[in-house]
């Protein structure tokens, strides 16, 4: 009866150890469970603040590091790092940034568009948006590639005066083109009063590899005042200093423009020519602005790595 006695106190004893076992490894588990929530709290807090600070200020000012925390910024790699070191454990997170230009968008304004009840058929990845800031037209691109300069007022340009391809800058005020038939070619507008009449075509050059791309109209004045109309056909980007009415014109886009109005429904083409979503050569570089920046692709380094 003792022997038996003994054996059960002994069964129990085991019993009791493994449920402690249990125990402590279910407690430890729970533990590191939550090392690792608060350590994620920790560093998406981090990213979020480091991504605050790198679009609403100087990028310089992104870097820092204070308790626990490193945030490390490189301009040149466009690479995000965001280092957390507290409770013997250490992680590090590298994000590939990647910037959102006014060319990204289907119609970039910086004032509110005003649609008066039509739309835009657009990708969704090339939303029609208002912007902060649109870049600014530097001439000495389009004088050091030009093919032709137009002098002259109230004058008339069309299709047998505009056969060679290549950057055409027009120079005077009240001028009106009609019957353009381009295929690799742009057409830069300094002066005011612009008119399109009948039907017109003006493809930019397709853009190669990874290079920029090259807009295929451009209006200089910010009194322009110029409506893309029925019998327009664009392909690559349309920049206007001033105001743009969009009517029912054949567009690829990006549009961009000081302020547009829709006076139609428009059905961008933007399906069929993305590679146009670029940054545009005749704006400087891109990095001379600072575009709002976002998560490109995410690298993990390390995660709750312990210190030795």
């Amino acid at each position: 009866m003792l022997v038996a006695v003994l054996i059960l106190f002994i069964v129990f004893s085991f019993t009791s150890v493994a449920d402690l076992s249990v125990s402590l490894a279910s407690n430890s588990g729970s533990m590191e469970s939550a090392r690792n929530i608060k350590q994620q709290y920790e560093m998406e807090s981090s990213i979020n603040e480091a991504l605050w600070r790198i679009n609403s200020g100087a990028d310089e000012l992104v870097n820092l590091k204070a308790d626990g925390v490193t945030i490390a910024w490189d301009s040149e790699k466009y690479l995000l790092s965001i280092g957390t070191e507290n409770r013997q454990r250490e992680s590090e997170i590298q994000l590939d940034l990647t910037e959102s230009t006014p060319f990204s968008s289907a119609i970039a304004s910086r004032t509110p568009i005003q649609t008066n009840g039509y739309f835009a058929d657009v990708e969704e990845e090339h939303p029609v948006q208002q912007v902060d800031l649109i870049p600014t037209v530097d001439p000495a691109y389009f004088i050091i590639n030009r093919a032709f300069i137009h002098h002259g007022d109230q004058t008339t340009w069309s299709k047998k005066d505009l056969q060679i391809e290549g950057i055409h800058i027009f120079l005077g005020n009240s001028v009106e083109i009609s019957g353009l038939d381009l295929e690799n070619s742009t057409l830069l507008f300094l002066g005011d009063d612009i008119t399109f009449r009948g039907s017109n075509t003006i493809k930019a050059p397709a853009p190669v590899d990874s290079l920029p791309a090259v807009p295929a109209v451009v209006f200089m004045n910010p009194h322009t005042k110029f409506t893309l109309r029925y019998g327009t056909h664009v392909e690559g980007a349309v920049f206007c200093a001033g105001h743009l009415d969009i009517e029912n014109a054949a567009l690829t886009g990006p549009v961009l423009a000081n302020s547009v109005t829709l006076t139609g429904n428009v059905d961008f083409r933007d399906d069929l020519h993305s590679d146009y979503y670029r940054w545009n050569m005749g704006f400087g570089n891109q990095h001379d602005y600072d575009w709002p920046k976002h998560v490109g692709r995410w690298r993990s380094v390390k995660w709750n790595k312990p210190i030795s």
